[in-house]
């Protein structure tokens, strides 16, 4: 806990509530299968939560960068995981063959940077781009790299805003979603 998961947190509580609801609505349906599928894997289950911030478990999600899916993945991404994407069939849509190719690739991510606040850096990121980064400021320590500005704005927050979902979604009657 710190001034950016508590900033996520107000943020999700106020102008967020809205759609935060709606994404606490759809994980009862989609997490325990995540969760079931990251636990099977060796992975902590936590990182179901990773889906909740990147597409609000919408199957149909499309970014402005073209990933797609609950996971979000982009094309080439998505293909090198196994998963065929193709004008009539694009697998990043189906949640359970997306989450599979997801565990591959968090499982890779891990391995390489040992710290699951830089394997979620690098899913938001890409991974070449954080091997830059740990390389230029001589840092593998998320909060560290946050803090000299070595990471988008958008990966800076990416960490806080998963960790602050996975509070509310874990006691939401004592962040006011109650209904």
């Amino acid at each position: 806990y710190n001034p950016r998961v508590s900033y996520w947190i107000s943020y999700f509580q106020a102008n967020g509530k809205t759609w935060f609801r709606d994404w606490l609505e759809r994980s009862s349906r989609y997490m325990p299968f995540i969760q079931k599928d990251l636990k099977n894997a060796g992975l902590p289950q936590d990182l179901a939560f990773m889906v909740m911030i990147e597409s609000g478990f919408e199957p149909n999600a499309i970014s402005h960068a073209d990933a797609v899916g609950p996971w979000q993945f982009i094309q080439p991404t998505g293909e090198r995981y196994g998963l065929h994407i193709k004008p009539w069939l694009d697998e990043r849509r189906d949640l359970r063959k997306s989450t599979l190719a997801a565990i591959r690739y968090l499982k890779d991510l891990h391995q390489e940077f040992g710290s699951w606040y830089l394997l979620a850096a690098s899913y938001n990121m890409g991974e070449s781009g954080l091997r830059k980064q740990i390389a230029r400021y001589g840092s593998k320590e998320f909060w560290t790299l946050s803090r000299v500005g070595a990471l988008p704005k958008e990966t800076i927050d990416y960490v806080p805003k998963i960790l602050a979902a996975m509070m509310i979604a874990k006691a939401p009657n004592r962040y006011g979603f109650s209904d």
